[in-house]
């Protein structure tokens, strides 16, 4: 139905009603929370850049993504708390792990469901109940903590004016810089290597790649490895911002599938473009209002954008 349910649109007006009158502008704040906008960019960028590979090129609706992310933030956990690693260390083993289960999974679950949208979602929600347990089970469900290394503590000031300061966290350009230079690993591999052209190929017509000898099965395998891998590697990256825990996955899902629908699911630089959208927005609605109203807001413009236009932003013609 395109009607809002009666509840969800009270809801909508007592909320609006209840919003503080906005704030008077202040060039320094809103500088400021332009560039927390940017850490929420990364992160959005992060988490969203594997799921945008996986279904841009399998159509796999994966519900079990927050949970790969999880997967490498207890990755960094085991490594930091046994090994003492540093946790930039650590993510070369979160990937290598998370791609590693992502193998196993696409073997042995959704390789026999191509074409079947409905029980591939099913699977992959029930996997990931199944990967939470067998969490929990190990590390129990108390909280861990990992730490950030010390020199990307604090926050950079790049000038002060009157007294008041532009900053921002170090560790929030480490995110963005991690993002942008896996978007950039992606696209060579994508755009420069002989199995980026096959899988560029397979994304336009995997039957017709298929017949002119591309191995579409190897193709899928290493692809969705490489998109849990990716996972895997924002959770390690954003590990430090918030506690580890089976849970905390979930917390990313709803933001990073956003992410991928808004740009558009065939080419990264909608990727791209949704974080930026998406992330400045809230940053800039939550400065004149406040965080909740700002994320209703977000959700509903995207809403409104996937239903005039379902392709996202950005998207690229496929033969038939």
């Amino acid at each position: 139905m395109n009607v809002l349910p009666i509840n969800a649109l009270s809801s909508l007006i007592h909320l609006a009603q209840a919003t503080p009158a906005a704030k008077s502008f202040d060039p320094i704040a809103i500088t400021n929370q332009l560039l927390n906008g940017v850490g929420i960019i990364g992160i959005l960028l992060l988490t969203g850049l594997g799921l945008s590979i996986t279904f841009g090129v399998m159509r796999i609706i994966n519900l079990a993504h927050g949970e790969f992310i999880m997967l490498g933030a207890y990755t960094s956990f085991v490594l930091q708390s046994n090994f003492k690693m540093d946790l930039l260390l650590t993510i070369p083993f979160s990937f290598l792990f998370t791609a590693f289960i992502g193998a196993i999974v696409e073997l042995t679950i959704v390789r026999r469901l191509y074409g079947r949208a409905v029980e591939t979602l099913l699977a992959t929600w029930g996997l990931s109940i199944v990967i939470q347990g067998v969490v929990k089970l190990i590390f129990t469900a108390q909280l861990k903590y990992v730490k950030a290394p010390p020199y990307i503590r604090g926050n950079w000031t790049p000038f002060q004016i009157g007294g008041q300061a532009i900053e921002i966290s170090y560790y929030r350009l480490f995110i963005i810089f991690m993002a942008l230079l896996l978007l950039g690993i992606t696209a060579f591999l994508l755009y420069g290597t002989k199995l980026g052209r096959e899988v560029r190929a397979v994304t336009q017509n995997r039957d017709m790649a298929k017949c002119l000898g591309v191995n579409t099965s190897l193709v899928d395998m290493l692809t969705f490895a490489y998109g849990c891998g990716l996972a895997g590697v924002a959770g390690t990256v954003i590990s430090s911002l918030k506690s580890v825990a089976p849970p905390m996955g979930q917390d990313y899902l709803v933001d990073a599938w956003m992410t991928v629908v808004t740009g558009g699911v065939d080419k990264l630089i909608g990727v791209l473009a949704g974080a930026v959208l998406i992330g400045e927005s809230n940053a800039a609605i939550a400065y004149l209002i406040n965080d909740p109203t700002a994320r209703v807001i977000v959700l509903a413009a995207v809403i409104v954008l996937i239903r005039y236009r379902p392709e996202g932003l950005f998207t690229v013609q496929k033969r038939s």
